[in-house]
C-alpha cells in the first residue's frame, strides 16, 4: 500500500511563520545569491513544520504586502526530444534548465538561464520580460546568446509549475531556505496535484556550511 501523508496544516503553518520576522525585497542584497551552491530534499508535511519550527530566528521571512507565502508559476521550456530534461536526469554537467518565472502578486516575469557546473556550483542569469513566452524569438536573442550555449530555436513550453513558495533570509549568513508547497505540474498530457509534500531548498555561498537547517 502506497503510504499517506496529511496535507500541509495552514494553521500551523501561519503560527510559526509569525515567528521570524519580515524582509523586504530591498534587504536581502547579502543572500542575492546568483552564484551559490543548492541542496535540495523532498519532505513530507509534518517533516517541514519540524523544520520550521526548530530554525532560530536570525531568519527573516520575505514579505510583500503583507504576505509571507508567495505564488509562483514557472514554465520550462525543451527541445523536441527533452535535451535538457535528461542532461539532468543523466547528471551531466554542465547543464541547463531555461524556464520564465512569474511572481503572481508582484506581476513580475522574468526569462531565466540556469547553469550546473561541472564544479557543483549553480550561476543564474535572468531578463525581466512582459511575460510568459511561447517561444524563445530574436527578442530575447542576445540575452540567451551571452548564457546559453545551445540551439533554442526548436525549444517550446514542455512543463508548468505553480507552487507556494516561503522564503526564509538568514540574517547571519549569505544563505535562503525555500519552502515549495501545494505543488502543481501541466503539460499537454497530465495534470498533478501535490498537496501532501514539500520541496525544501537552501542556497547559500560556497563557503558557508553549517546551515541550522542541517543540523
Amino acid at each position: 500500500m502506497e503510504p499517506s501523508y496529511p496535507t500541509l496544516d495552514k494553521l500551523s503553518l501561519s503560527s510559526l511563520l509569525s515567528r521570524f520576522q519580515p524582509i523586504g525585497i530591498s534587504e536581502m542584497d547579502h543572500a542575492n545569491l546568483q552564484n551559490r551552491k543548492e541542496s535540495k530534499y523532498l519532505l513530507t508535511t509534518k517533516q517541514a513544520l519540524h523544520l520550521l519550527s526548530n530554525l532560530p530566528e536570525t531568519y527573516r521571512i520575505f514579505e510583500v504586502d503583507g504576505k509571507k507565502v508567495q505564488t509562483y508559476s514557472t514554465t520550462y521550456y525543451d527541445s523536441p526530444e527533452f535535451q535538457l530534461y535528461l542532461a539532468h536526469h543523466n547528471g551531466r554537467k554542465p547543464r541547463y534548465k531555461v524556464r520564465t518565472r512569474s511572481y503572481i502578486g508582484s506581476d513580475l516575469t522574468f526569462l531565466e538561464v540556469k547553469e550546473k557546473k561541472n564544479t557543483g556550483r549553480t550561476v543564474k542569469h535572468r531578463l525581466q520580460t512582459g511575460g510568459v513566452m511561447t517561444q524563445l524569438g530574436s527578442d530575447i536573442q542576445d540575452f540567451l546568446s551571452s548564457c546559453f550555449p545551445l540551439d533554442y530555436s526548436q525549444y517550446k513550453p514542455v512543463l508548468i509549475n505553480e507552487y507556494q513558495r516561503i522564503t526564509l533570509v538568514s540574517a547571519v549568513h549569505p544563505e535562503r531556505i525555500t519552502l515549495d508547497i501545494d505543488l502543481t505540474y501541466h503539460s499537454e498530457s497530465m495534470n498533478i496535484l501535490l498537496s501532501d509534500i514539500v520541496i525544501a531548498e537552501i542556497k547559500r555561498s560556497s563557503d558557508h556550511t553549517c546551515s541550522p537547517a542541517l543540523a
